[in-house]
């Protein structure tokens, strides 16, 4: 059996979907999981609560072969995964793929890829088969511009000229399925990202063309994109690492293509032009007029 941690997310929710396809039982711990479009789904046995309690963690852990180690970013990540591969461990687990982050070093300039590297190093020198799967920036980060992008059709950053290989979640949560489900593995960190990389003048450029109105972008100094992030309420430390995220970026850091998504999954990766059409269209129907109810006259 399969237990996924963190599995009402964005990224969780794609390892469900993906492994509600195999035929290996699967276990999700997640708070909240009346938030799941996956709820009802009857492949998928779910456990609701916190990792970071014992008793609920270790029900979660029972008869689990493998574990899909993934927890939305929070300053208490790592003592969270470090409990959860400690009692992995004490359970059994045989293996664990670790959902990570591009640029997890100890010195990185943003928190959670120092957090991601802490929690790496407790992994591999546990002697329990495992992955890392580092990640780019997820395409879904956009949408906390959206309101942006509706009223002022603006895409504000501070990655200049900058390219980065962004990557669809739903492909990350693929890979991560495969990894889960592989009769082993090959490798013990990978790198996953999208098809091509690109800035953010020309992701402005294919918007504007599913948008059907102009959108620029807007090349903000790093204090005054900070600001924009705080004011579209994400958390600060949150918006401190987007700022590094996109100053590393505008100096092509993460600008490497790799072909983990398809060499792993056998599908070629989502390009972003088909996620900005889906975020188009999605959005029309979200915003369009209610219909009012035809009335049919009557003699």
């Amino acid at each position: 059996m399969i237990l996924v941690t963190g599995a009402s997310g964005r990224i969780g929710t794609a390892i469900l979907r993906e492994l509600s396809h195999g035929t290996t039982p699967v276990r999700a711990l997640a708070r909240g999981m009346a938030r799941s479009p996956l709820r009802d789904e009857p492949t998928v046995h779910w456990v609701d609560g916190d990792a970071g309690d014992e008793r609920v963690l270790s029900r979660s852990l029972e008869g689990i072969r493998t574990v899909v180690l993934h927890s939305a970013a929070a300053p208490e990540q790592v003592a969270l995964q470090e409990r959860v591969i400690a009692s992995a461990l004490a359970g059994g687990v045989q293996r664990i793929v670790k959902l990570s982050v591009a640029g997890a070093t100890d010195d990185a300039a943003c928190d959670a890829a120092r957090w991601h590297w802490r929690i790496e190093q407790r992994l591999h020198s546990s002697g329990v088969e495992a992955c890392s799967v580092r990640v780019t920036r997820p395409m879904q980060a956009l949408l906390h511009q959206v309101p942006l992008l509706l009223t002022s059709g603006l895409l504000a950053g501070c990655q200049g000229s900058g390219q980065s290989a962004d990557v669809d979640v739903r492909d990350v949560g693929a890979v991560l399925a495969v990894l889960a489900s592989a009769p082993r593995l090959e490798q013990p960190f990978l790198t996953v990202t999208g098809p091509e990389a690109m800035d953010f003048n020309t992701m402005a450029r294919i918007l504007s063309r599913h948008f059907s109105r102009p959108i620029r972008y807007v090349d903000c100094a790093p204090a005054d994109m900070l600001q924009c992030a705080l004011a579209a309420g994400v958390d600060r430390w949150l918006a401190h690492d987007m700022v590094a995220w996109q100053t590393d970026a505008r100096d092509g850091r993460y600008a490497i293509v790799h072909d983990t998504v398809e060499r792993i999954t056998g599908r070629a990766p989502r390009r972003f032009e088909s996620f900005a059409n889906e975020l188009a269209t999605s959005l029309r129907y979200a915003n369009a007029p209610e219909r009012t109810p035809e009335v049919t006259a009557t003699a």
